[in-house]
């Protein structure tokens, strides 16, 4: 539950908690999630079973077959798009263009599959330190430009907005 009066997540995530590389980024975004919007959920024991999973028609390994992403809908997000969603959910909205992109789509698509089935041996490779970081540095600078610095009860605004 996140802290919105109790309410159901926005966002669950369904991840391969045994790979470095996807607890790493997972726990870089549970960092970053400030409002508690999404909820992280490790699909990796032998004996895991979830409700919303059984119903959608899905299996343990299919979800560790691609990052799942159920919204406060029920709707599914898989790979390329769930990526894509969970970025733009924690503040690294140009991150998840660029995965997203119409453009880098086809790139993304491909490139996907391909670290998915060598997750593992990226992780022992040090992906699972570098790509965390990235998400970190890309929301970090987007809430420094479009986030007001407020402090004792004033906001100052970005000198780059636009006033209405």
């Amino acid at each position: 539950m996140n802290m919105r009066l109790n309410l159901p997540p926005l966002l669950t995530a369904y991840y391969d908690g045994q790979c470095g590389l996807c607890s790493a980024e997972m726990q870089e975004i549970h960092a970053l999630d400030a409002a508690g919007d999404i909820t992280l959920v490790d699909c990796s024991a032998p004996g895991f079973t979830d409700e919303a999973v059984r119903g959608a028609g899905l299996t343990r390994e299919d979800l560790l077959g691609a990052l799942h992403v159920r919204d406060v809908l029920g709707d599914w997000h898989r790979g390329v798009d769930a990526i894509a969603l969970l970025y733009a959910s924690v503040g690294a909205p140009w991150l998840a263009r660029a995965w997203a992109h119409p453009l880098t789509r086809p790139f993304t698509r491909r490139l996907y599959p391909w670290v998915v089935a060598h997750r593992h041996t990226l992780s022992r490779l040090g992906l699972g330190v570098l790509a965390p970081r990235l998400l970190r540095l890309f929301a970090r600078r987007h809430q420094q430009r479009h986030v007001p610095h407020c402090a004792h009860g004033s906001c100052r605004l970005d000198s780059t907005q636009t006033r209405a």
